[in-house]
């Protein structure tokens, strides 16, 4: 009877040591899926998420490009009427990444679809302004007299009640009279003259309107050489704005 109990003892004593191994490899087991997450499927999970956003950064970058062209703008400011030629073009415009809906249908979208031989700048021009069709001219009717040759001449000219002289500014077209001293009549001297700058009292250049100009110069041509010489001989130039 003894012997049965201890039997007994020890049969549940190797149950229970059955069950605790048991639940050992139970845990063990579990410990295992957990570490094959962490190294395989946690990763690649991170890894799909990553992919996911670099897809979606892409696709808004795509989306942005759709939405954006190219166009010319200029890269400093420029004057009315000021001839580019060929080798200078570099130096005032540039080629810029902008909003679509920004661009008119008139806007140039690169360099190459410039005039090759040189043009005109039609319309006064701001640094980082878009260029359009209207404001370039392979010729001009007043600008073109210059293809020829021509000097450069400077005088004073003081502004005077209802003139312009003060006013002016470089690219400017103007009509230039002088007051003749055998007549004592005002004369025109020279027709569509160029304004290639003005100056102040003090000889600096000036652009602000509210800047008053005192001395000018000019482009002239061959023909023009002798009538200007005597305008400034005869002093009291006048000059008047041609409107294009």
């Amino acid at each position: 009877m003894f012997e049965k109990k201890v039997k007994d003892v020890e049969q549940k004593g190797v149950k229970k040591e059955v069950k605790i191994a048991k639940k050992g490899n139970g845990n063990s087991i579990g410990v295992k899926v957990l570490s094959v997450l962490k190294i395989l499927v946690i990763p690649a999970l991170f890894a799909g998420v990553v992919s996911i956003v670099i897809y979606m950064a892409m696709e808004n970058k795509a989306q942005e490009a759709q939405l954006k062209t190219q166009v010319v703008i200029m890269k400093e400011d420029i004057a009315i009427n000021t001839l580019i030629t060929a080798d200078q073009v570099d130096d005032y415009f540039e080629v810029k990444s902008v909003e679509l809906t920004a661009v008119p249908k008139s806007a140039y979208k690169s360099l190459s679809e410039l005039p090759e031989d040189g043009f005109y700048v039609e319309n006064a021009m701001d640094k980082s302004q878009m260029v359009l069709k209207d404001d370039i001219a392979k010729t001009d009717e007043v600008m073109d007299k210059y293809k020829d040759g021509y000097e450069v001449t400077s005088f004073a000219a003081e502004s005077f009640p209802g003139g312009v002289n003060g006013s002016l500014r470089k690219g400017d077209i103007v009509n230039l009279y002088a007051l003749d001293p055998a007549t004592e009549l005002l004369t025109l001297m020279a027709e569509n003259v160029y304004v290639a700058n003005v100056y102040d009292s003090s000889g600096n250049k000036i652009s602000e309107p509210e800047e008053i100009a005192t001395s000018f110069t000019v482009y002239v041509t061959k023909d023009e050489v002798e009538q200007i010489n005597l305008a400034v001989v005869y002093g009291g130039v006048q000059m008047y704005l041609i409107a294009e």
